[in-house]
């Protein structure tokens, strides 16, 4: 069961989302999806920025970010991983930065590319 910590409801801002997503553990994609849903579509979160990491890509058969972005149904709601300038559009930013944690690898773009969106 996925963790979802309450956000925005008691007064805290929240900067951010990063979503952490077990890309090898692909039977589990469909309850990625629903949570990730729930928290797009979350009023509290409307204009926070998403980074979503895919996870465990130095495992054989991990799924590639296509895939992953298929089954999350990101395909076409992505941003860009450049530095895209938002403001004058309303549009949420959000992208999908694959990482191997063990192997310290990937995540620190992601990071990086969520900080430009942070105030």
């Amino acid at each position: 069961m996925p963790l979802t910590l309450p956000c925005g409801g008691d007064g805290r801002k929240v900067d951010a989302v990063v979503y952490l997503v077990d890309a090898y553990d692909k039977e589990r994609f469909a309850e990625s999806k629903k949570e990730l849903d729930a928290l797009l579509s979350d009023e509290a979160l409307a204009n926070v920025p998403f980074l979503v990491l895919g996870n465990k890509i130095d495992i054989p058969y991990a799924a590639s970010e296509d895939e992953l972005r298929y089954h999350l149904g990101l395909t076409n709601f992505t941003t860009g991983k450049g530095k895209v300038n938002l403001a004058d559009s309303n549009v949420r930013p959000l992208e999908v930065f694959m990482c191997s944690i063990v192997r310290k690898m990937g995540y620190g773009d992601g990071f990086k590319w969520l900080s430009q969106y942070i105030k």
